[in-house]
Formats: C-alpha cells, sequence, structure tokens
C-alpha cells in the first residue's frame, strides 16, 4: 500500500512538472493540446485495462464495483480520443464541445453507481446516532451544501446565461449537478467509520472524482472571470490528466477483508469522516483563489454565499471544540475511576493492599517517620458464610470495614489486605500502638446484626513498627510479614488477642 501510494505521488508530481514544462516551453500551443490530450487517452487506456485485468480476478461486490467504473473509463476514453483527434486534426471543436458533457455526464452516472456498489456496508448495523451526531451531520450537511450552491452557482449557471450568451453548452446544467450529486455520495461514503475493507479505493476514487470536476468546474468558471481560454484550458488539462491518474491506480488497490488479519495503520483514509464534509469548501477556496490570482472580481452574490459558508464551518468548529472538551473530561472521569478501582477494594470500598502497601513503601522512605502496621485478621469468619452464606458474610465484612473507619483518624489508613483480612497503618502513632490495638479488638468485638441475626466475630491482631525493618531490603514487605507472623502469635495464644512483634 505504501509503494502504490509513493506511486501515485511520484506519477501525479512527474505528470504535473512536465505538462507545466510543456506549457511554458515556448512550443506552439496546439502541439501542447495534442500532447495532453494523448496523456488522458493513455491514462483513461490505462484505467480500462486496469479495471477489466483485475475485475476477472476477483467476485461478487468487488468485481461488481470495477466492471462498472471500466465502462465508465470506456466513456471516458471514447470522448478524449475523439476530443484528440480534433485538436490533431483541426476539426470541429464546438461539436466535440456538445457532445463531450453527455458523455462525461453518463461517465459521471456510472461512477455514482460504482460507489454505491463500493460503499454497501459488510459490516455490523452501525449505533443508533446520538443528538451530537444529528447536530455534526446537519452541520456537515449545511457546509457541503452551501459550498455545492456556490460551485453550482459560478461554474454552471452564470457561464450558460453569463450576459445573456450562452458561453458552454446547455447540457452543462445536467452535468454539473449530477457531478455535485456524485461527490456528495462519495462524500457521504468516505463518512462512514465501518468502511474498512474498501476506504482505501474509494479514496482514490473520490480524489479523482475530485479532480475531474475541479477541471470541468475550472472552465465554467474562469472563463465568465475574463481568463484567456488557452490558460483554463491548460488547467482544466492538468486537472483531467492528475483525475484518470488516479483512476487508473484505483484497480489495483488491494482490498483488505476482515479475516485478513491484523489491523493496519491508520491512514488518512481512516480520518476521511473528519475531512470529508469540508472537501467542497476546498473547492470553493480553490476557486476563489484563483479569481484573485486572474484578477477576476467577486460578486456580492459569491461574497456572502461564501462567508456564510465560513459561518457555518465556525459553527461546526465551535461543537467540534465543546464535544472534544467533553470527551476530555470524560476520560478524566474514566481514569480517575480506574486509579479508584485499582487501589480500593470492590467490597467494602476500603484502599486494598497495593494502596496500603504503596503508602507505607512512601512512609517508610521519609525520614522521621515511624510508622506501625496492625495486622488484623478475622476468626472463624468462615462459620459465617457457611452457616448463613457469603451474601450475609459481605454485610458482615462492610460492618467490620465501617468500624475500622471509624476507629482509625487521619492520616492513618485502614485497607482490606484480602479475604477476611485487614491492615491499619499508624503513620505516626509513639506510645499509642498497644491502646490503637486494644481499641479495635474491643470494637470488633461488638456484635453485627444483619437481619435481625446476632452475629458476634472477634478477631486476632499483630502488631509491627517500623524500628523493626530500617535498614532492611523490601522493608515494607518484611513489616508487613512481621505483622502477619505477630497475628499468628495472637492466634496461637487463644484468639481474639494482640501480639506485638519483639526484635531478638
Amino acid at each position: 500500500m505504501r509503494n502504490l501510494k509513493a506511486v501515485a505521488l511520484v506519477a501525479l508530481a512527474i505528470l504535473a512538472m512536465s505538462m507545466v514544462a510543456l506549457r511554458f516551453s515556448g512550443l506552439p500551443l496546439e502541439y501542447v493540446w495534442q500532447v495532453d490530450k494523448l496523456l488522458e487517452v493513455l491514462a483513461n487506456l490505462a484505467a480500462l485495462v486496469g479495471f477489466v485485468v483485475t475485475a476477472r480476478r476477483v467476485h461478487g461486490t468487488d468485481r461488481r464495483w470495477r466492471v462498472i467504473m471500466a465502462v465508465a473509463a470506456a466513456v471516458r476514453l471514447v470522448a478524449v480520443s475523439g476530443w484528440f483527434w480534433v485538436v490533431a486534426t483541426d476539426g470541429d471543436r464546438f461539436a466535440v464541445l456538445r457532445v463531450t458533457p453527455i458523455a462525461f455526464t453518463v461517465s459521471t452516472l456510472l461512477t455514482l453507481a460504482a460507489v454505491l456498489v463500493l460503499a454497501r456496508r459488510n459490516g455490523p448495523t452501525p449505533r443508533r446516532s446520538s443528538a451530537r451526531d444529528r447536530v455534526l451531520f446537519w452541520l456537515d450537511a449545511a457546509i457541503v451544501a452551501g459550498s455545492a450552491v456556490v460551485l453550482t452557482w459560478v461554474t454552471a449557471v452564470q457561464p450558460v446565461f453569463h450576459e445573456d450568451e450562452m458561453l458552454l453548452s446547455p447540457v452543462v446544467l445536467v452535468s454539473r449537478p449530477t457531478e455535485l450529486v456524485v461527490l456528495l455520495v462519495i462524500l457521504m461514503a468516505l463518512s462512514r467509520k465501518r468502511q474498512e475493507e474498501r476506504q482505501i479505493a474509494m479514496l482514490l476514487v473520490g480524489t479523482a472524482f475530485f479532480a475531474q470536476i475541479c477541471g470541468s468546474w475550472s472552465m465554467g468558471y474562469l472563463i465568465p472571470k475574463g481568463v484567456p481560454i488557452d490558460t483554463v484550458h491548460f488547467l482544466s488539462d492538468v486537472a483531467f490528466v492528475c483525475s484518470t491518474v488516479l483512476f487508473a491506480l484505483t484497480p489495483w488497490v488491494p482490498v483488505r477483508s476482515r479475516d485478513s488479519g491484523p489491523r493496519r495503520k491508520a491512514g488518512l483514509a481512516d480520518h476521511m469522516h473528519f475531512i470529508a464534509p469540508y472537501l467542497p469548501v476546498l473547492a470553493t477556496l480553490m476557486f476563489i483563489g484563483l479569481s484573485t490570482a486572474v484578477g477576476a472580481r467577486l460578486s456580492a452574490g459569491e461574497t456572502y454565499a461564501e462567508l456564510a459558508v465560513v459561518a457555518i464551518v465556525l459553527v461546526r468548529q465551535f461543537v467540534t471544540m465543546v464535544d472534544n472538551e467533553r470527551l476530555v473530561r470524560r476520560l478524566w472521569d474514566h481514569q480517575r475511576r480506574l486509579r479508584y478501582q485499582a487501589y480500593h477494594d470492590p467490597l467494602t470500598g476500603l484502599p486494598n493492599r497495593t494502596a496500603f502497601r504503596e503508602h507505607l513503601e512512601q512512609l517508610l522512605d521519609h525520614p522521621g517517620t515511624e510508622p506501625a502496621v496492625l495486622f488484623v485478621d478475622l476468626d472463624d469468619f468462615k462459620g459465617v458464610n457457611d452457616q448463613y452464606g457469603h451474601a450475609v458474610g459481605d454485610r458482615v465484612l462492610c460492618g467490620i470495614a465501617a468500624r475500622l473507619r471509624g476507629c482509625v483518624r487521619s492520616p492513618d489508613l485502614a485497607a482490606r489486605l484480602g479475604g477476611d483480612e485487614f491492615g491499619v497503618l499508624l503513620v505516626d502513632p509513639g506510645d499509642r500502638q498497644r491502646d490503637i490495638g486494644a481499641t479495635l479488638l474491643a470494637e470488633l468485638s461488638t456484635p453485627y446484626w444483619v437481619d435481625g441475626v446476632e452475629h458476634t466475630v472477634r478477631a486476632s491482631v499483630g502488631l509491627a513498627s517500623a524500628a523493626d525493618v530500617r535498614g532492611a531490603e523490601n522493608a515494607a514487605d518484611h513489616l508487613l510479614g512481621l505483622a502477619d507472623g505477630a497475628m499468628y502469635l495472637a492466634k496461637n495464644r487463644g484468639k481474639g488477642t494482640l501480639a506485638v512483634h519483639i526484635s531478638p
């Protein structure tokens, strides 16, 4: 895919530079036009051959849209070959000018059919749109419609009836709006986020068609502005040649199936649902730039219409900015919830073992603090679960957590270490360690009432202080281990007691 992108860029750059060099080489214009039309003929022939060859290798939807594009390329080939013959033989150009719009209108309709086939959804049904999505949709529709109205007016309606003199064929009144319809369909198809399998092909078709209609619209826009017809033909030919080259590259785009492996890296096509609504605005700005470059003046109606489109774009950007801010706030809230869930027990709401350990590490790393740890283990709590069920046991655990919160004052920390084990981190208890432990034992031994049933739960508590682990590696884990060992000593003494670790 990267090679195809590189080939497309290099081919377009070489062709555009060659045509510019040929235009300013001093050769007769008739010779320059012949070369330009020959390039169009060759590119359309390459597109026809490419679609025919690749259509024979695939089946189903991928074959149908390629066959339709092959027919469209054949129609364009016939029309461009007629132009080349007229330019080469100095024939009746007005006769060809009357017929060419019809051929390009047929090609445009065929392109529309191919786009509809190409954009057919194979994936799951999209989610129901929200109010925000609908607002953005209508703003995008207003942007596209406003730009389309401006382009239709300045490239079709005005040129046909310019100063009561018909400069272009009346068929343009049909071909130009048809081109706009196809462009809108392509933009809608590119806006579909789930169109991953064929989105690259859709992007190439859209870009090629955009270049094609820019070439045809520039003729209708620049000629009434007084731009020399030779200059207009040159600009249109550059756009037409680039368009046909992109059409010629389109059939060789690999179509990725849903089960063809991991997703590719996101590229421009994956972001087209953001870019697509602004392409008509880009076309409008291009025509404004061309008018300014050639010294033509914009009418009051054109100016007001373009200002209106710009105003809608600003409103759309404001809505997007507000929406992005809302999304950022949701992301922050989500991150806070994730952090809370990562550091808190879902049943009791107490900090979990990870939060307890990290807080203990911070205290041990801070000089001048002498934290202590109370390791609390409930005695025979399994009997509550076995006799009354885990739902009752969970409510008892929540009651125990509430009592621990009531016994611990800031900045001390109570946590659920897992199962029926709890921990209390005393930041700077001094000589109050034993008193706090005795208070916990008395508070936890008070009966718990659940649905009118009394539950008495006792606890064994082990106490260890930072003085026992100063200078040791993994001091936090070591201190927790000492408190855990003291708790087992309390159980061995008869449960429901407090044991203090004493260093040897």
